[in-house]
C-alpha cells in the first residue's frame, strides 16, 4: 500500500462543517477512553485476574517449560481473555459500546469512521494490557489531526473521474500538485484501487489547512533506481555510518533541527510566563503547580497565539526531519541494492537509568558560605531521549526499508547480540570493548572511524547474519581504508565536524 495527499480548498461553510466533525471525533475518542479506563480499573481490582497474571508471568520466564506448564499457561491465557471479554475489554465490544454515541453524530460521521476512532483507542488499550503502556490519556480537540475511515464507499468517498470527495452532504474539489513531476506521480498512483480515505488538517500561519489522504493498494510508482552491490549501515542515535562497494557515507541526521528547537524552547518559556501570570492561584509559593486545584486554567489571547505558533513550528520541524531522511535514503539506495543494518532498539536507549550511583572521581564543590567540600557527585541518569526526539533515527530506518524494498532491493538486519560490530577486530579475530567516547580505533595498523568500520563489518556479514565473514573482511579491507581516508579528508576540508560522534 501507499498514500497520496491532495489539497482541499474548502469554503467558509465547509471549514466550519469540517471543524464540527473534528469536534465529533474528539468527543467519540474521549468517550471511548473514559469507558476503557473504567473497565481497566474493574479488571485490576479483580483479585483472581491478578493471581492469574502473576502466575502467567512466572511461567513465561521459564526457559524450557514442561508439557504441563505449557498447558497451564495456555489455560491461564484463555481464562484471562474470557475475563477481559466479560468486562468489555476487546475491540468488538468497544465498537458495540460506541455505536450508541456514534448514532448521535450520524449526520457528521459514518459508522466506519466511528469504528476507526474506536480502533485507535483500542491500540492504546492493547499497549496498556499487553505491552509497556502506563495510562490511557484523554485528548484535546486541538490535538486531533486526522479523521480516518475503512473503505471508499462509506464516509469519505473519492471519485477519480471528477476528483471530488463526497462526505455525508459535503462535496469538495481535490487539487493536484503544481509541480509537473509530482502531478505525474499522483496521476500514476490514482490508477490503483483506493482502499480508504482520510481527512488531515495541519496548522499554518493563516489557520488550518486541509488535505485528503488516499490510501491506495499495490506499491507506489517507481521514481528511483537502485544501485548495485552491498552496503552495511551502523545506525547511531544522531548519525548514520554507511560503507558500500563504491564509497563511504558518514552523515548527521537532520542537521538543521537545532534551528527549530531553539525557537520552540523560546515559545515554551513565553507560554509558561503567560500562563503563570494568568493563573497565579494555581501555583505554590515555590513555583510548583498545586496538585489539588482542579479549576479550569485561564489562557490569555497571547497564550493562544503562542500555542498556534508552537503548532506551526512542530509541523515545520516534523516535515523537515522527514524530508531530510528521505533525501539521505535516496542517496544510499543509489549506491547499493542489498542493505544490511544492525538491529537497534531505540525505545530502550531513550529511557532514563533507574540506578542511582555516585561517580568514581572526587569533585570540589563550593558552598554558599564560601567553604569548599570534596564530594562524589551523582552519575547522570539521562541517556539519549532528547537526541532520539530531535533526530528520529528509527523513522530513518523505517523509511529506508520501505524505499529499498519498493525499489526492488533487499533490507536485512544483523543480530546485534552475536555480531558485536563495535567490538570485533577482523585482524585479530577478537572482541574488545572500547568506551563510547572513543570514536576511533586501530585495526591492522590503520586508524579508522569506529562507526564506519562497524558498517564495513556489517556489509561483510556471513549468510547467517550472526558474525562477520573474516576472510571477506581481509580481502576488502585495503579498499575500505582508501574510501575511508578519502571521505574523512573531504569532510575535514569542507569543515564538517561533530566531535562527539565523528571524533573530529
Amino acid at each position: 500500500m501507499h498514500t497520496v495527499q491532495l489539497l482541499l480548498k474548502p469554503t467558509t461553510y465547509e471549514r466550519a462543517e469540517i471543524e464540527r466533525r473534528f469536534h465529533a471525533v474528539s468527543h467519540i475518542h474521549n468517550v471511548c477512553v473514559k469507558r476503557m479506563r473504567k473497565q481497566i480499573v474493574l479488571l485490576l481490582k479483580d483479585e483472581e485476574y491478578r493471581n492469574w497474571r502473576t502466575e502467567y508471568g512466572s511461567l513465561s520466564k521459564i526457559e524450557k517449560p514442561s508439557k504441563a506448564e505449557k498447558e497451564r499457561k495456555k489455560a491461564l491465557a484463555s481464562d484471562m481473555n474470557t475475563r477481559r471479554t466479560e468486562l468489555g475489554l476487546n475491540r468488538s465490544e468497544l465498537e458495540k459500546y460506541i455505536k450508541v454515541c456514534g448514532a448521535r453524530y450520524k449526520k457528521l460521521l459514518s459508522s466506519q469512521q466511528v469504528q476507526a476512532e474506536a480502533a485507535n483507542v483500542w491500540k492504546g488499550v492493547e499497549d496498556f494490557l499487553f505491552s509497556n503502556g502506563k495510562q490511557l490519556h484523554f485528548k484535546k480537540f486541538r490535538d486531533f489531526r486526522t479523521i480516518g475511515g475503512k473503505s471508499n464507499i462509506n464516509g469519505i468517498c473519492y471519485d477519480t473521474e471528477t476528483r471530488q470527495i463526497q462526505w455525508l452532504g459535503l462535496q469538495m474539489q481535490c487539487y493536484l500538485p503544481k509541480k509537473a513531476s509530482d502531478r505525474e506521480y499522483v496521476l500514476q498512483s490514482l490508477d490503483h484501487k483506493i482502499s480508504y480515505c482520510m481527512i488531515k488538517r495541519q496548522m499554518f500561519s493563516n489557520g488550518w489547512r486541509y488535505h485528503i489522504i488516499l490510501v491506495l493498494k499495490d506499491d507506489a510508482p517507481q521514481k528511483l533506481e537502485h544501485g548495485f552491490g552491498d552496503m552495511g549501515i551502523d545506525p547511531g542515535v544522531s548519525t548514520m555510518a554507511c560503507t558500500a562497494d563504491t564509497g563511504c557515507v558518514l552523515e548527521e541526521l537532520a542537521p538543521e533541527t537545532d534551528r527549530y528547537d531553539r525557537q520552540i524552547q523560546e515559545i515554551l518559556r513565553k507560554m509558561d510566563r503567560s500562563r503563570r501570570k494568568s493563573n497565579p492561584d494555581k501555583y505554590n509559593p515555590d513555583g510548583t503547580v498545586k496538585k489539588n486545584d482542579h479549576s479550569r486554567w485561564k489562557n490569555s489571547k497571547n497564550y493562544i497565539r503562542l500555542l498556534r505558533r508552537l503548532q506551526i513550528l512542530y509541523r515545520k520541524r516534523s516535515q523537515y526531519i522527514l524530508t531530510s531522511h528521505r533525501t539521505l535514503c535516496n542517496r544510499l539506495i543509489q549506491m547499493a541494492d542489498r542493505i544490511r543494518v544492525e538491529r537497534m532498539t531505540y525505545k530502550a536507549l531513550q529511557k532514563r537509568s533507574k540506578k542511582t550511583e555516585h561517580q568514581d572521581k572526587i569533585s570540589e564543590v563550593k558552598k554558599k558560605d564560601g567553604s569548599v567540600v570534596m564530594i562524589r557527585k551523582f552519575k547522570k541518569k539521562k541517556r539519549f531521549g532528547r537526541s532520539i526526539n530531535r533526530r528520529a533515527p528509527s523513522l530513518f530506518l523505517t523509511e529506508l526499508e520501505r524505499k529499498i524494498t519498493t525499489a526492488g532491493g533487499t533490507y536485512e538486519e544483523v543480530k546485534t547480540e552475536t555480531f558485536k560490530a563495535s567490538q570485533y577486530d577482523h585482524s585479530t579475530d577478537e572482541c574488545t570493548k572500547i568506551p563510547l567516547k572513543q570514536r576511533t580505533k586501530v585495526i591492522d595498523g590503520h586508524e579508522v572511524q569506529r562507526d564506519l568500520y562497524s558498517g564495513f563489518l556489517i556489509k561483510n556479514a556471513d549468510d547467517s547474519l550472526e558474525h562477520p565473514d573474516r576472510e571477506k573482511c581481509k580481502e576488502e579491507f585495503l579498499k575500505f581504508i582508501e574510501m575511508h581516508d578519502e571521505l574523512i579528508k573531504d569532510m575535514k576540508r569542507s569543515g564538517v565536524s561533530m566531535k562527539q560522534c565523528f571524533g573530529f
